[in-house]
């Protein structure tokens, strides 16, 4: 620490002494490095989208920075090298004018031609716009634009570029290009890529891919996905309408309709190959860039969208990590209520709790309790909470533990008591009361404490006529009564109008 305060005392009393300015006291020189290098950076000299920005380089404490390096080293390699080059280039191109802005300090160069030379040094060291994608009216597909036929200006450079080519080859320039591409107009790409999709979302996956890092086009891509997922829903429950009406059929239409049943397997293999692929463009996406609102809205729209086209979709979402996503998402949006009932939607579902599911990351229980704090008045937002507390607590004694000592039990009671007219509310609420009743003499007492018997014997009373919320009533009403032995048997299956109910919304 002392020599590096001497070596600045040093060059102080050097600056001092050689008392350096321009002779025609003009800083325009120096106040166009600054305005490019700090204020207004030209477009190809910020790093990339998706890794460490300046703006987060000016502002995050070091250990923070070296945290987040470190997490893109092991997640994507190659991001964290795009970084270091866009870094390499900016350190270049600052050195370059800081050396020109000394020349004109010390009067070496004058005015006007130290500032030419700062502008013919930023152009100079930046990639020409042939990066930049502009969509084609008729196909649609992105292509990079040669610069073959354009005069020379600097041999030497031009010369170093074509040894470089030389010796990259072409599919690695292609790569490199296609890694860095940033798109001109995503809005309208991605228009014209959905318009040319026939509803698989392999024209969407294919533009996404080939811009990567490219915020905006995995943003609009997202947006992309969620409505070709959404018209999938659409199509499927046309086909079954459509296939529900009775018809009279000869032997030889009969043979005719197995071979249209095998048609329609075959197709919804294709489909549910094709939504698979989407779900897990959007989970990666939604890892890649977290810093993005909107595209973290769509993910989450999206997938509870797939989620609650079928059972087997949860175990899929799962097992891809997006439940880990989904609720990032939800972190990053916590006033969004659309956002945070698409979230729980998924939460929410019954197979959630199956024992094939990958279990559930801690962090979500915590998140369902601060969303029911946060829209006590949203009954919808307090019925899919209560359905995910209850998801959460079966067969995890440790979960139902943490959700009771969090004032779980009472934040749910509370609820049936607030929206006691709402069948659905009521429903969820005596299901949670039902599996946490039932574990242990110990939570069966915290029930009784909290007034759970008598609000589950309102629900009962309330809606007698309804089977489905008549079962969960009686359970909640019996096991808060008398002791259960195994009450992790019970699989709930009979709150799927919660979720459509969220989905009509």
């Amino acid at each position: 620490m002392l020599d590096t305060t001497a070596h600045m005392l040093l060059l102080l009393q050097q600056a001092k002494i050689k008392n350096e300015r321009p002779v025609d006291a003009s800083f325009l020189p120096l106040s166009l490095s600054m305005a490019c290098l700090l204020r207004q950076l030209p477009a190809g000299l910020a790093p990339p989208a998706g890794g460490l920005s300046f703006h987060q380089l000016d502002r995050l404490p070091q250990e923070v920075l070296e945290r987040k390096l470190a997490a893109m080293l092991l997640d994507d390699p190659l991001r964290a090298f795009t970084l270091v080059c866009a870094l390499v280039k900016y350190t270049k191109v600052t050195r370059e004018l800081l050396s020109i802005c000394h020349d004109h300090m010390s009067n070496r160069v004058s005015t006007v031609d130290a500032t030419q030379s700062v502008v013919q040094a930023v152009v100079e060291a930046l990639p020409p716009l042939d990066a930049d994608v502009e969509g084609d009216d008729d196909d649609g597909d992105e292509e990079v634009e040669k610069q073959e036929d354009k005069p020379v200006e600097r041999p030497v450079q031009e010369a170093t570029v074509k040894v470089d080519a030389k010796m990259t080859g072409p599919s690695q320039l292609s790569e490199k290009l296609t890694t860095s591409a940033v798109a001109t107009d995503p809005a309208g790409i991605m228009r014209r890529a959905v318009g040319r999709d026939v509803g698989d979302g392999s024209t969407v996956l294919e533009i996404m891919k080939k811009f990567p890092t490219d915020v905006r086009i995995q943003s609009h891509g997202v947006r992309a996905l969620k409505g070709l997922i959404r018209s999938v829903v659409d199509s499927e429950a046309k086909k079954a309408s459509a296939e529900s009406f009775p018809t009279t059929v000869s032997t030889h239409e009969e043979e005719d309709e197995e071979d249209h049943t095998e048609d329609r397997h075959l197709e919804d293999q294709k489909t549910e190959k094709s939504s698979r692929l989407m779900v897990q463009m959007v989970i990666d996406t939604m890892k890649q860039f977290p810093e993005s609102l909107a595209l973290q809205r769509d993910g989450l729209l999206c997938l509870a969208e797939y989620a609650n086209q079928a059972d087997e979709h949860i175990a899929i979402i799962t097992s891809s990590g997006g439940i880990i996503s989904l609720i990032d998402a939800m972190v990053a949006l916590p006033d969004d209520i659309p956002a945070n009932m698409a979230g729980l939607s998924v939460l929410a579902h019954p197979k959630i709790a199956d024992e094939s599911v990958v279990r559930v990351n801690p962090e979500s229980r915590r998140l369902v309790l601060s969303a029911m704090e946060r829209f006590p008045l949203n009954e919808q937002v307090q019925g899919l909470s209560c359905l995910a507390l209850a998801n959460l607590s079966l067969r995890q004694d440790a979960s139902m533990l943490e959700i009771v000592s969090k004032g779980g039990l009472e934040i749910v009671v509370e609820s049936m008591k607030r929206f006691s007219s709402t069948a659905l509310v009521q429903a969820a609420g005596c299901w949670f009361v039902a599996i946490i009743s039932g574990n242990n003499e110990g939570m069966k007492t915290a029930c009784l404490d909290v007034g759970a018997l008598p609000v589950c014997e309102k629900a009962r009373l309330r809606f007698p006529d309804d089977p489905k919320r008549l079962v969960h009533s009686n359970k909640a009403s019996a096991e808060t009564k008398m002791y259960s032995s195994k009450p992790g048997r019970r699989r709930v299956r009979l709150l799927s109008p919660l979720l459509a109910g969220w989905r009509t919304s």
